[in-house]
Formats: C-alpha cells, structure tokens, sequence
C-alpha cells in the first residue's frame, strides 16, 4: 500500500532532492530541547534510556515516517518499510566516544549540538534519531531529534516531534496537534488552471534568473564550508515581540528576519568588511502539502537592512517586501531546482560558488504550551539551523511557550562565533519589543 499513511512507495521528487543536496553537511533537520527532571529523567538530569524505549514504541509505530528506510530505485528512490530499532535509534549522547578530552566536564548543550550537526545519519536504515544529553546536577536534560530532510521540512519535523510526547487528547490552538496546524500541514495543493500553470511558469523563471544574480560580494559570510559548526541559542517573550512588531508595522517573522540582519552587521563588524545597506536572506515559503510530500516550501528573498542599525525601524521595511515575496513564492510553487534529484544535483554545483545569497534563515510557530516526554516536561526548544552549498551563517526561529526561540549556525572556521551573531540579535529583539 503506497501513499501518507502507508511506510512504502516511491518517495516524491520534492524529498527525494533532498538527497542530492548532502554537501559539506549533512541535510538533517534538527529540533534541540531541555527536558526537566521528571518522568525517566532524575534529579541528577540523568535519563533511563531503556524506560524511555518502551514508552515511545508504540508511538514510532504509530508514525509512519519512522518506520521506512530509503531504497535507491534507479535514477529515483522509493521507501521501504523498516521497524526501527530503538536501541540505535534512542540511545545516550556518548561523551567518551565523542570528545578526545575523555573524562573532563562534559562540553555545553550548544556545543553538542554542534558537533551532532556534523554527523550524517545512515542510509541503511529509517531516517532518524533522538539522541539524549545528561544535565548536571538539578539541570535539565538535553535532548536533540534529528530526521533527514528527504524525510520531512521543518514544520513536518515538529509534528513528528509532537506525535512522540505525552498527548492529553485535547489539541490546543495554533499547536501542532490543532486543526489550524493540521491543515496548513495537509492542505491539498489548489487545482491548476492555464492561467495558474503559465503564472507559476514565470515566476519559477523568476526564481531562477534571481538565483543566478551575484550581488553579495562579502567574504566572510560567503566562501567554502569548513569541518565544524558553531551554535548558540536564544529566546525573547513572544508577547512583547509580537506587539513591538505590530506597532512598527510587521509580523515576528518581519522582526526576526530584522534581528537577524543585525546578526549579520556583527559578523561583517567583526571581518572589518563594509556593511552594505542590505543583504539577500534566503527563507522559505510554507505551501500548501501534497499527499506523500515530506516538504512543502517555496524560497523567497528578502532584503534585510544591514547598515541601519534601528532595528525597530527596519521592521516595516522588511515587511514591506516579505508581503510581496511571500505572494510571490506562493505563486511560484515548489522551487523549480528542487523538482527532481538530478536537478537539485546541478543546483548544488552551482550554489558552491553562488553569491545571490547571503545567509540563510527561517521561522515558523510552535505550541503556545509546553509538551511533555514521558513525563518529564520540556522546558525549552530551539529548531536548528542547516547550513549548505557555501552559505556559512544561518538562523532560525521558532514560537515555543510563550517565548520566541532562536538558535544560529555559524562555519565555526570561516565565521566569528555564533555568540557574536545571536548577542546582536537579541538586542534587536529588544528594541522591536520596547517599541
């Protein structure tokens, strides 16, 4: 049996490309998180790995995206039905095996997450894993899923992620388990009509000659990837956020893309490189899903100011031109390099040594209340940035509980910390809300 809710057959062009897309890191979706003691994790932060297998067996078999493994099919691919075994798939964070410095403190949550990031995940069986970091004493628990992006986008990832916490059997709005949610997730795509196809057809041809444009000439944010990553975290109340945004005439999401050009700022500060008045940023377009479809997103290219450094004043003008491109990547549909394997394989020989865009980074919503782990509740979240081709800072935000939560991704070789980068956005954070 084929199709969402069965583990086999053909994996749609749109995922498939994903695999394609493996360069100097692996493309692996991620989702980090602290979980507090409570349930299978102790006082000490100390989870029982084997209590929590059991609980969550039942759940991964309930998921069907968990339980298939990707089969070469000639020039395409096709799922195979796997079990996971939990013994490989949720297992502790081995620090001994992972630091040469066996025996000293185990390093920070964020640095573990960026070494993980580094580490491709086996083709030979499902597409995923959920590793688990022992906190310190009356600390919480770290824990990091990953997934492969043939697998599922972002927003698909997080409802994986909600599918194996505790469920209470009431969705709550605007959560991952709300109708809201479900239906931007697995909203049929609209039926095409001539005009429709010959709009998208010029938009997609749009796309195409923007991505071929090269106007960033910094290089510093652009350049060959280095061996390692650099991560750091961030969150600032969504209340405030959201009603500094509104004020100064954008959304969150206009208000993160305008932190996030500070970020930059302080990276460009730090080369002594000039700051351009703005730079193109990369983020994508949630569209409506297909049946079968692990990914549903359009790209679209914003110019977040950069020399200005009013971030309060620079919300309006960045939601001046997302309400434009978001229209238009709606309208574009599913990046047209991402239409098959072969394609998203010669996009990559390309974006090596692109220079249309500068950086990347997304946002979407989360659960407005906090979920739970077998018991053992998480106190935090942060989805975690993918860098590629030879883009080496991304950024990506996430509403969780109340707070808005930014992690940043930094080529921990080319790049200043991703420290420098996250410090600069929260004071534009902190401008924006005050406002």
């Amino acid at each position: 049996m084929e199709g969402p809710d069965a583990p086999g057959g053909s994996i749609a062009a749109v995922d498939a490309a994903n695999f394609a897309l493996e360069g100097a890191q692996p493309n692996v979706v991620a989702l980090a998180g602290l979980l507090a003691p409570g349930g299978f994790v102790d006082e000490r932060g100390v989870p029982d790995v084997e209590r929590l297998r059991r609980v969550l067996a039942d759940r991964v078999r309930a998921a069907p995206a968990l339980c298939r493994r990707p089969v070469p099919a000639g020039s395409t691919w096709r799922w195979e039905p796997a079990l996971p075994e939990l013994g490989r798939h949720v297992r502790l964070w081995q620090a001994d095996a992972e630091r040469p410095d066996a025996g000293s403190a185990p390093p920070p949550f964020e640095q573990v997450c960026a070494r993980t990031l580094m580490t491709p995940l086996p083709l030979d069986r499902p597409l995923w894993e959920l590793l688990l970091v022992p906190g310190a004493v009356g600390m919480p628990c770290g824990v990091l899923f990953r997934l492969h992006h043939a697998l599922a986008d972002g927003l698909e990832a997080e409802a994986l992620v909600a599918a194996l916490c505790d469920g209470d059997g009431e969705p709550e709005a605007g959560g991952f388990g709300s109708e809201t949610a479900d239906a931007r997730r697995l909203a049929p795509a609209p039926p095409a009509d001539r005009r429709s196809a010959l709009a998208r057809l010029r938009e997609a041809g749009a796309q195409t000659v923007a991505v071929f444009r090269r106007t960033v000439r910094s290089r510093v944010l652009l350049g060959p990837l280095g061996p390692t990553r650099d991560v750091a975290f961030l969150d600032v109340g969504l209340a405030d956020l959201h009603d500094g945004a509104k004020h100064a005439g954008g959304t969150v999401g206009d208000a993160f893309l305008t932190a996030f050009g500070q970020g930059l700022r302080a990276v460009l500060e730090a080369a002594h490189e000039t700051l351009p008045e703005t730079l193109p940023v990369s983020s994508p377009v949630r569209l409506p899903r297909r049946a079968g479809e692990g990914n549903a997103t359009g790209v679209m290219l914003v110019h977040v100011p950069v020399a200005d450094a009013d971030a309060a004043a620079g919300v309006a003008r960045v939601a001046a031109e997302t309400r434009s491109e978001k229209a238009r990547a709606r309208a574009a549909g599913t990046f047209a390099w991402m239409a098959s394997p072969r394609s998203a394989a010669l996009l990559m020989r390309f974006a090596r040594t692109q220079r249309a865009v500068a950086a990347i980074a997304s946002e979407f919503p989360g659960p407005s209340r906090t979920l739970r782990l077998d018991g053992s509740e998480l106190v935090s979240a942060w989805p975690l940035s993918l860098l590629s081709a030879n883009v080496r800072v991304g950024a990506v935000g996430a509403s969780y509980a109340g707070r808005f939560r930014v992690s940043v991704q930094t080529d921990a070789e080319h790049v200043a910390p991703a420290r420098l980068v996250a410090d600069a956005m929260a004071t534009a954070f902190e401008a924006i809300a005050r406002r």
